[in-house]
């Protein structure tokens, strides 16, 4: 892992806790985006509504993107169900019960 102090990048001994240096970094990271974002902001009004308009995009993707993951996962739940539910109707069908008790009595040879 390498720090920058006055300029010029120091190589530090990894830190024996890697989750730490990750958020460390992570922290790091957000902050000078949100630095940098603010300078953006307060330099032109229209970039800063840019920026925001971008941001709101990359957000309704993500939930189209949620959205579309969430219908299919309905989807499939639906098939299963009336497979299931065929199954089930198939299973409880007056005929099949008795040929499935009439199996049973020979098996076990009643």
């Amino acid at each position: 892992m390498e720090t920058q102090r006055a300029g010029q990048r120091v190589s530090s001994r990894p830190s024996a806790y890697p989750q730490v240096a990750r958020l460390a970094e992570r922290v790091s990271r957000l902050l000078h985006g949100r630095i940098g974002a603010a300078a953006i902001e307060s330099s032109s009004p229209d970039v800063g509504w840019e920026h925001r308009l971008e941001r709101v995009e990359a957000r309704i993707e993500h939930l189209e993107t949620a959205l579309e993951g969430l219908q299919d996962a309905l989807y499939r739940h639906e098939v299963l169900d009336k497979d299931n539910i065929s199954e089930l109707h198939r299973r409880m069908d007056p005929g099949q019960i008795a040929r499935n008790l009439s199996q049973d009595a020979r098996r076990r040879g009643l």
